[in-house]
């Protein structure tokens, strides 16, 4: 994905596709919720990763809910980022591209869980679903393993937080740029 959307980004530039409109006063109704499911899929990962915990099954915060929130939350950002740049097409093509590859990586993961971790893993995959949240579930806030910053600056997550929370408004500045005239193509 870090390679598509700079691609998409300059074809649809290239091609007159304006982005919709984030800032005012002609601010975008589509715009907004491509924002909003952006900050969403970045808050969710931002959890998730205060959440690992080396060495065991990670079943606390947005783990209870979802075997994999961190893939919950890069599909809603690629969603919130299709949704803000305004041409359909990419849909097409950008969504079959993330669950293939994506769902790839879910199933080799889990063969590896399941060998790793055997029975606790069979347990734990019985319990909760693989992406779409189970609300049954809405007990995570009881689990004994609280949400950390030692947790999630260990991970690369701190630096892809800052690049993918300033996604839609780097798409605003290129239309700004582009389609408002301000480069003077």
């Amino acid at each position: 994905m870090k390679l598509v959307f700079p691609l998409i980004i300059i074809e649809n530039i290239l091609d007159g596709e304006k982005p919709h409109e984030l800032g005012l006063p002609d601010i975008s109704i589509m715009a907004v919720t491509g924002l909003i499911l952006v900050l969403l899929g970045v808050f969710i990962r931002f959890w998730a990763r205060g959440h690992f915990k080396r060495g065991h099954i990670f079943t606390t915060g947005p783990y209870a809910l979802v075997r994999h929130p961190l893939y919950l939350g890069s599909f809603l950002i690629v969603c919130g980022v299709l949704f803000q740049l305004n041409d359909w097409h990419n849909w097409v093509v950008v969504v079959p591209v993330f669950v293939v590859f994506h769902g790839a990586a879910i199933l080799h993961e889990e063969r590896s869980l399941k060998k790793r971790f055997g029975i606790e893993w069979k347990l734990y995959k019985s319990r909760v679903p693989a992406i779409i949240p189970a609300l049954q579930n809405a007990r995570f806030f009881e689990r004994y393993y609280k949400w950390s910053w030692k947790s999630y600056l260990a991970t690369p997550e701190s630096k892809a937080t800052l690049w993918l929370l300033s996604l839609p408004f780097l798409i605003e500045l290129i239309e700004d740029l582009v389609f408002e005239g301000m480069l003077g193509i």
